[in-house]
């Protein structure tokens, strides 16, 4: 009898793992996920400043944990570019464990993830928007503006941050229009993730 019922049980628990996870494949993501990176990324930041290295790890790996639940929300073009702000931020914490950060690493790699977030937000606004949901649509599109916001922090240089300026104001036009019709807005998307693409590849 104990036989068969351990068997019986696995099959059970490894039927309701299965489950769980399709259905996490075929939810969709919250805004409140969206911007969870951006939370854990600032946090890291604080412990960094305040020496708290150990904390800023565990807040690193939960950013980059994050922002690959994102990437199977996103296209190819974004999850790339979330892909590549991971190794840059993989590079800051090894840095910080052999305790050798170096500020413009750091810098270079929040910058990259924060703007690769947004680009993957902008891209599933997008999508929300051909889908005929501009509430959603416009819920993405203010995380976009949020997360570019928050990487004005990280900027290296005067030029960077007047061409960031430029696509945060773009993307505030954006969401004003939407927010001011009636009907579902169109908008010049090809043209804004260019820009955004520019940024990143900086």
């Amino acid at each position: 009898m104990k036989t068969t019922a351990i068997p019986s049980m696995l099959v059970i628990i490894v039927s309701i793992g299965i489950l769980h996870l399709v259905n996490m494949i075929h939810d969709e993501l919250t805004i409140e996920r969206a911007m969870e990176p951006v939370r854990h990324l600032s946090d890291a930041r604080h412990l960094i400043v305040n020496g708290d290295y150990n904390g800023a790890i565990k807040e690193l790996d939960d950013a980059m944990m994050e922002m690959r639940v994102i990437e199977q929300y996103t296209d190819s073009s974004s999850a790339a570019h979330m892909e590549r702000a991971v190794e840059d931020l993989e590079i800051v914490e090894r840095e910080i464990r052999s305790d050798s950060l170096v500020v413009t690493d750091l810098n270079k790699a929040f910058f990259n993830a924060l703007n690769s977030i947004a680009h993957a937000c902008m891209t599933i606004s997008e999508h929300n928007l051909d889908q005929g949901d501009r509430y959603k649509a416009m819920r993405f599109m203010n995380a976009t503006f949020a997360e570019m916001i928050a990487s004005l922090k990280f900027v290296n240089s005067d030029e960077l941050k007047h061409r960031e300026e430029k696509v945060i104001a773009h993307v505030r036009e954006i969401l004003d229009n939407m927010e001011a019709s009636e009907y579902t807005y169109r908008f010049d998307y090809d043209h804004i993730n260019h820009e955004l693409e520019e940024l990143i590849e900086k």
